[in-house]
């Protein structure tokens, strides 16, 4: 049976993690600033801890599911985050897309105090979540990473290690540019259909059923409207393609192909 379980950032993502967990039977700790978030998570069975230390100190493995860096720092770091609190032999997991540099900086912290950390950025949607269909790409030391995977299979499958710690994070900024890159190809599809006499609603279905299918135009399909899809989407693919071009340029590379499509499509995917 995995063990107890504390949880920060039970949001758009987060919140059907902590669904998943406790339907799974698993003793979930959760802090959570709104009082409605506290109410709800603790009418399903959650015990509702006072601050982010004493999640640390509720439980072996403690999951943070932040939006960004700003935020994973205020939950990981300083004297009052996990990082500083959670007991020795600990296993952190975060599931952010951020930088390698943010990642690895807190694995080091923990090792500093004998706490482990998992670079475990993730793939999908809340529906995926809840239906335990999550993707979970996990970066760590062998060990915790197999400890802790009983825990991430409550809402992610499949779980797939990909190196030590970074590595995870590196996979899943290279994805987000490649699924940018699709997103824009696709919407130039569309945008061509429609230039053609073809409603692209309708190329979005026939497509779907040809070779040149993906992931991202079947997305756009199911959406029934590309615009929308677009206003939808956006904040959060440029938030990606930003952390990705920044990483990139960090370590003296560029993105090559993939950055000019992003830049160049019809969607405003990337920061100006």
């Amino acid at each position: 049976m995995p063990e107890a379980v504390g949880f920060v950032g039970a949001g758009k993502m987060g919140g059907p993690m902590v669904e998943r967990l406790l339907g799974g039977g698993l003793e979930v700790h959760l802090f959570a600033r709104r009082p409605q978030v506290r109410e709800r998570f603790a009418g399903l069975g959650a015990v509702i801890e006072e601050s982010v230390a004493a999640v640390a100190r509720s439980a072996g493995t403690l999951i943070v599911c932040p939006f960004n860096e700003e935020q994973l720092d205020q939950i990981a770091g300083g004297p009052d985050g996990l990082m500083a609190n959670a007991a020795p032999g600990a296993i952190v997991v975060q599931h952010a897309t951020v930088s390698v540099a943010r990642v690895t900086g807190l694995a080091a912290a923990g090792a500093a105090r004998g706490v482990e950390f998992l670079d475990a950025p993730v793939s999908g949607t809340a529906e995926a979540i809840l239906a335990g269909r999550l993707t979970v790409l996990v970066g760590g030391e062998q060990a915790a990473r197999e400890r802790a995977e009983p825990t991430l299979r409550a809402y992610g499958s499949p779980v797939i290690p990909t190196g030590g710690v970074g590595t995870a994070t590196t996979v899943k900024l290279v994805n987000n540019l490649l699924f940018a890159a699709h997103v824009q190809t696709a919407g130039a599809a569309a945008e061509l259909a429609a230039a053609l006499g073809i409603e692209p609603g309708r190329l979005l279905t026939a497509v779907a059923a040809c070779s040149g299918n993906s992931f991202a135009l079947s997305v756009l399909g199911q959406s029934g409207d590309v615009g929308q899809f677009a206003e939808r989407a956006a904040p959060y693919l440029r938030k990606d393609v930003a952390v990705a071009e920044r990483v990139a340029a960090e370590l003296g590379i560029g993105t090559g192909l993939l950055g000019q499509i992003v830049h160049g499509g019809p969607f405003p995917l990337a920061e100006p």
